[in-house]
């Protein structure tokens, strides 16, 4: 049973003049069922189509940008535009189905975010940009310790104030809602993934694969410095020290003096780069306490 009471819907738009008039009357149509007083909110970002005239005809409120601007500064737009507390995010090219919307509303007041985890033959994909998203699940459940099925979806649920708090912190482009997922689980909010069929997209793709999955990795490493920077140090510790354990054993069976000082250079590395580790540790914990 769905226990809110207002919803503001954000959806970011670049040339999506095909498809975003069905998103709004679909999401419509959705919620008008669950007696809930929405808004509507498209994000025109510099198209050079008719994005915003059809949203509009579609019953939409516009926010207009002059030039494209990039997806994360216009979910900014969007959120900080938004009249209520809780607020939605959704596409404008037609992968999300509107329906699912009713089922993270269902949701929406027991966690600080739903996520609607995609799933499907749309989404699923092979070669690179199949190894790409496998990576970035595995990177992004080591950055916080739990398990991320879907690390940059872009159909969710959250609260405004909750997300305003990491506005100095996200990115400006596509990575904005990688970043988002970091941040709130790396703080122990409480994130749920749910899973919904994603769809075939309408138009063509603005994703630059090699281009954003570069930014998405990019902004994983910051929020492993920002987060739990200890994590990040780990890696090379452990390397060192299998590393320096290895040329001791070397050394002793050979009693070569040569790998004995390339196992005391190595070990002592590994304790430095340790010791750098808990010095930034301790330095998150005190801006966190301040």
């Amino acid at each position: 049973m769905n226990n809110l009471t207002a919803l503001t819907v954000v959806i970011p738009a670049y040339n999506e003049q095909q498809s975003v008039g069905l998103v709004i009357t679909d999401l419509m149509q959705t919620l008008k069922g669950q007696s809930i007083d929405f808004e509507i909110l498209v994000v025109d970002d510099g198209s050079d189509d008719n994005t915003a005239i059809v949203s509009e005809k579609a019953g939409a409120t516009v926010l207009s940008v002059p030039a494209n601007m990039g997806y994360g500064l216009s979910l900014r737009r969007g959120i900080l535009a938004a009249k209520h507390e809780h607020i939605l995010i959704c596409d404008a090219d037609g992968t999300y189905p509107a329906q699912s919307a009713t089922k993270l509303l269902e949701l929406a007041s027991h966690f600080d975010m739903v996520v609607g985890q995609r799933t499907g033959q749309y989404f699923k994909s092979n070669g690179f940009k199949s190894s790409m998203r496998w990576g970035l699940r595995i990177f992004s459940s080591f950055v916080v310790g739990r398990p991320v099925p879907d690390v940059n979806s872009g159909f969710r649920i959250f609260r405004k104030a909750q997300v305003l708090k990491y506005f100095r912190i996200l990115s400006s482009g596509f990575s904005f809602t990688t970043g988002l997922t970091l941040a709130m689980m790396s703080d122990g909010l409480a994130v749920y993934f749910l899973p919904i069929s994603y769809g075939r997209r309408s138009g063509k793709s603005k994703i630059k694969t090699v281009r954003d999955s570069l930014r998405i990795l990019q902004v994983l490493v910051q929020a492993v410095v920002r987060h739990n920077p200890l994590k990040l140090f780990l890696l090379p510790v452990i390397a060192l020290s299998v590393s320096g354990v290895s040329a001791l054993v070397v050394a002793i069976v050979w009693w070569n003096t040569l790998w004995l000082l390339i196992s005391a250079v190595l070990l002592t590395g590994s304790i430095t780069v340790f010791a750098l580790g808990l010095v930034a540790e301790s330095l998150r914990t005190r801006t966190i306490d301040e």
